[in-house]
């Protein structure tokens, strides 16, 4: 599902399109605990970029815990 964000995460990041989903999950959850709306351009890109280190980062451990 991409939303108004997904341009934003996927210049940041130069992730996937499905990865690009869970950027934007980790960010809301994660990073802010809120909506993003309330976020500059700015933001959201740093953000892009620490939420994708997160996710690379969950499979990483998930991959050595298997």
């Amino acid at each position: 599902m991409s939303s108004g964000y997904t341009k934003i995460i996927l210049k940041a990041t130069r992730c996937s399109l499905q990865e690009a989903d869970l950027v934007e999950e980790i960010m809301r959850d994660v990073i802010f605990h809120s909506t993003l709306d309330w976020q500059t351009k700015e933001e959201l890109e740093s953000a892009a970029t620490t939420a994708f280190a997160v996710l690379q980062e969950m499979r990483a451990n998930e991959a050595l815990s298997q």
